[in-house]
């Protein structure tokens, strides 16, 4: 690339910083004009004032992100082809009709996190018992999401991977650290207009480019073999074993899953959380599902894979946007595309890291320290680990591979560890051992096996058995606890 080229994307990155910056000093100026900034119930909810808009944008902007729409879900179409749908947005699309339908009850509970959901039935034991496997998860996703921008903007920048990271990161601890949730939410406005924008020119510059030579539609039907189809069924090209194995590790914990979980109780009515969420799937399936289908296939038409061998060039089909961009967009518009890819990193790693700062500081540590500290100093704690949580998972990034097993992995343990928990808060009679046995369960058995069977195939042949196993050992926890609760009821 041109090194002059690289000045145009620096300014760029800069002018957006600043923006995204910027707004975060203006929620902590009006806050502080308005005598809340030790509101800790402003910080982390917003005062569960959002509207629809700002529900369902929330949640596109964080699901549109440089891991999921950007990379993994082209990667995944274009290793398999149209039946990778069932490997990320069918599933997905599947767990935003469960939300519409359980708004009302999830909101009923007035619990802003899932832990203090279990601390108003089982107390704050419980509570601290599933902080700790939210932090596990959300570090993950955010450290995924720093590790694929790094790795996708540092060409255009060009500086080393790392200090890429570190660059993302620290922009977006600062906004997080003076404006909490609501700006997180407010700059999600922004970056979800950003990665729709980006998202589309992408898929039209793939289209265009493919279009010059066939005809388009030839890409949705048998015209070139993915490279990992594993069935001679177009529609279920991962395997029938793949599909089942990622419902069964998507769909429980995505249903529970805390980002949106949070958004919807910061609504302001039941009627605007389901409003937010008809938003969110409407925005879903186009940028997470059609348009990277489209990208995915014209890749996979653009740039084939010989015997299965995909080209260094697209780092096993990680780089599929980088390469697009380099090959088809002038430099102007690649200017503007990698706003739209910072953009796009931003509003997920904010978003994890508030649900990371909001695990260990609201469910963890505030409960124990109310009544001791008074509330600036517990809102300074909040800020302070809004900071923590974008650096521990930049350390995470750092030591990051693959975003196949992160995925798996941390929807994995939503599944097998929380899961259970927060169900049982619906059904009478629960004890608490039997909360606390099949969080310890949960966890410990999908990462033993996770370890033990990640390059073992059992009965799918897909590597994922460890998330089977891993509910499982949840389930097995939570009836154990009860039979100890018989057993310490009859001494």
């Amino acid at each position: 690339m041109d090194h002059q080229n690289s000045v145009y994307f620096w300014i760029g990155f800069i002018l957006y910083s600043f923006t995204v910056i910027a707004i975060g000093f203006y929620v902590w100026r009006k806050d502080k004009s308005a005598g809340h900034t030790s509101d800790n119930q402003l910080f982390w909810a917003a005062s569960k004032n959002l509207s629809s808009w700002s529900v369902g944008l929330s949640i596109s902007a964080s699901m549109m992100s440089i891991s999921w729409s950007c990379v993994y879900g082209v990667q995944l179409f274009y290793w398999y082809g149209i039946g990778a749908a069932w490997l990320l947005i069918i599933p997905w699309l599947l767990t935003m009709t469960g939300f519409y339908i359980f708004t009302p009850l999830f909101r009923k509970l007035n619990a802003f996190s899932q832990p203090e959901l279990l601390s108003k039935k089982f107390g704050n034991r419980a509570r601290q018992f599933l902080s700790p496997a939210l932090v596990i998860v959300f570090i993950t996703w955010t450290g995924a999401e720093i590790f694929a921008a790094g790795n996708i903007i540092a060409p255009f920048l060009e500086i080393p991977v790392p200090t890429t990271l570190l660059l993302i990161s620290v922009v977006v601890a600062i906004y997080s650290f003076t404006g909490g949730f609501e700006a997180v939410i407010s700059t999600d406005k922004i970056q979800f207009a950003l990665v729709a924008i980006f998202v589309a020119v992408i898929g039209f510059l793939g289209l265009n480019a493919v279009s010059s030579e066939i005809n388009p539609i030839l890409l949705f039907g048998d015209l070139i073999s993915p490279p990992k189809t594993n069935s001679d069924i177009m529609f279920f090209s991962p395997g029938i074993g793949l599909i089942i194995m990622t419902f069964i590790a998507y769909l429980p914990g995505w249903l529970i899953e805390t980002d949106v979980w949070v958004r919807l109780q910061a609504g302001r009515s039941n009627n605007h959380a389901r409003k937010g969420i008809v938003l969110a799937s409407f925005n879903s399936l186009l940028f997470v599902g059609i348009i990277p289908l489209v990208i995915g296939l014209s890749a996979l038409y653009l740039y084939p894979a010989t015997d299965g061998v995909i080209p260094s060039r697209l780092q096993d089909g990680a780089l599929i946007f980088t390469v697009i961009m380099q090959d088809y967009a002038p430099v102007w518009l690649s200017v503007i595309l990698a706003v739209g890819l910072i953009a796009a990193a931003m509003s997920t790693i904010d978003t994890c890291g508030n649900i990371v700062a909001l695990s260990i500081s609201y469910d963890l540590l505030e409960p124990t320290l109310k009544g001791k500290w008074n509330p600036r100093k517990l809102n300074k704690l909040a800020r302070w680990m809004s900071v923590l949580a974008i650096f521990i998972s930049y350390i995470y990034a750092l030591f990051t591979d693959s975003l196949w097993d992160i995925f798996y992995l941390s929807s994995g343990i939503l599944t097998t560890t929380v899961f259970i928990p927060v169900i049982s808060t619906f059904l009478p009679g629960t004890k608490k051992l039997q909360v606390y046995l099949s969080i310890v369960f949960g966890l410990t058995g999908t990462l033993i096996f996770y370890f033990i069977l990640k390059d073992v195939s059992l009965f799918f042949n897909t590597g994922l058995e460890y998330i089977v196993i891993g509910f499982f050992c949840s389930l097995f926890g939570f009836f154990l606890g009860r039979l100890r609760y018989f057993q310490f009821s009859n001494e």
